[in-house]
C-alpha cells in the first residue's frame, strides 16, 4: 500500500474514541462533493444556453452579408 493511501485510510477511518473527526470527514468531503457537482451543472447549463443563443443569433442573420 502506498504512502498516500495509508494516511487517507487512516485518516477517514477513526476509532471509536476519535469518532467525531470521521463525521467532521464526512460532512466536509460530502460538501466538496456536492459543490462540484454544482459546479458541472452549471457550466453545462451556462453552455447549452450559450449554443442555443449562437443558434438564434446565426439563425435570424446570413453568415456573409453582400451589398
Amino acid at each position: 500500500m502506498s504512502y498516500e493511501l495509508w494516511i487517507s485510510f487512516r485518516y477517514l477511518i477513526s476509532r471509536r474514541k476519535e469518532k467525531f473527526i470521521s463525521i467532521i470527514s464526512f460532512i466536509s468531503i460530502m460538501g466538496v462533493a456536492l459543490g462540484v457537482t454544482a459546479l458541472i451543472v452549471v457550466l453545462a447549463v451556462m453552455s447549452g444556453f450559450d449554443n442555443d443563443l449562437r443558434e438564434k443569433i446565426v439563425g435570424t442573420n446570413s453568415h456573409i452579408i453582400i451589398e
